[in-house]
């Protein structure tokens, strides 16, 4: 008889688990806003739990990846900064969700704060991996990060000038808060990949792929609350408030399963070398 399974099968098992754990999730979010099977106020409180519970998964599996660098170890000060980032997130929700139950329809304000904030972090994270695979030269270093920054800003009031046309002030101020997030999710992916595929740290690409996941999510959400569609209780949800409450969750458990990819790659040695940034 087999007392322990071999490093190969724990990892292939955990992922596995991990997956199926996601389905099931998503799976109780999708049942919770089509069949309604609580009151209302137990039916917005469990969504908005499950969510947090994503969340929170996410954030604790990126601080594990942290956990298992040595502290004069270079990729650890990557995943720190990743890692505070995702928890800056899961406080976001927290204060999002709260608001939610309390008031209704939340405008913005201290979560967004904290959401914003969280891609400073991921910037910081994303810079020290470029300077480790490229090493610019201070000068060059600055000019990237201009040009990023103005292409950034293009890309943003493209964005704006399509999704804000004819609709009031209001609509318009919180389009310009909405519209940051899938602009710098986009952004921040964009430049990871291209790193992972130019320098071959292709494990570390994995969790940027949420961010793609992401960038989706949030210009759903945009176009959603410009055009008014977006219900902000279960008990009045439509098909597409639904549909993006539903793959809002899938965006933070693709970002939590890639960087769980990334975990086990470190704690069983099934890497390439170059994947430990």
């Amino acid at each position: 008889m087999r007392l322990e399974w071999s490093a190969k099968e724990t990892s292939v098992r955990t992922r596995g688990a991990a997956k199926i754990a996601a389905l099931v999730l998503i799976a109780m979010d999708a049942i919770i806003y089509v069949t309604e099977p609580f009151s209302e106020i137990w039916n917005d409180i469990l969504a908005k739990l499950l969510l947090v519970v994503a969340a929170s998964f996410a954030a604790a599996v990126a601080t594990l990846v942290w956990a298992r660098y040595e502290k004069t170890d270079e990729p650890r000060r990557i995943w720190s900064w990743f890692a505070v980032g995702l928890w800056l997130w899961v406080a976001a929700e927290l204060i999002w969700g709260y608001a939610n139950f309390s008031q209704g329809k939340v405008s913005e304000g201290i979560a967004d704060v904290f959401w914003v904030a969280a891609y400073l972090f991921f910037g910081q994270a994303l810079l020290i991996q470029y300077r480790i695979l490229v090493q610019p030269s201070k000068r060059g270093l600055w000019g990237r990060v201009v040009v990023a920054i103005l292409f950034l800003f293009v890309l943003y009031m493209l964005l704006y000038s399509l999704l804000t046309s004819g609709v009031d002030a209001q609509s318009q101020y919180s389009a310009s808060v909405n519209l940051f997030y899938p602009v710098a999710d986009l952004f921040l992916a964009s430049i990871a990949l291209w790193l992972a595929r130019h320098f071959r740290g292709g494990a570390f690409s994995r969790p940027w792929l949420g961010l793609l996941a992401f960038s989706f999510t949030d210009l759903f959400f945009a176009w959603l609350e410009i055009s008014g569609i977006y219900s902000w209780s279960v008990d009045q949800a439509n098909l597409w408030s639904a549909l993006f409450d539903i793959t809002y969750l899938g965006a933070y458990l693709i970002l939590g399963l890639g960087l769980l990819s990334q975990w086990v790659f470190l704690k069983y040695g099934l890497r390439s070398p170059t994947s430990a940034h």
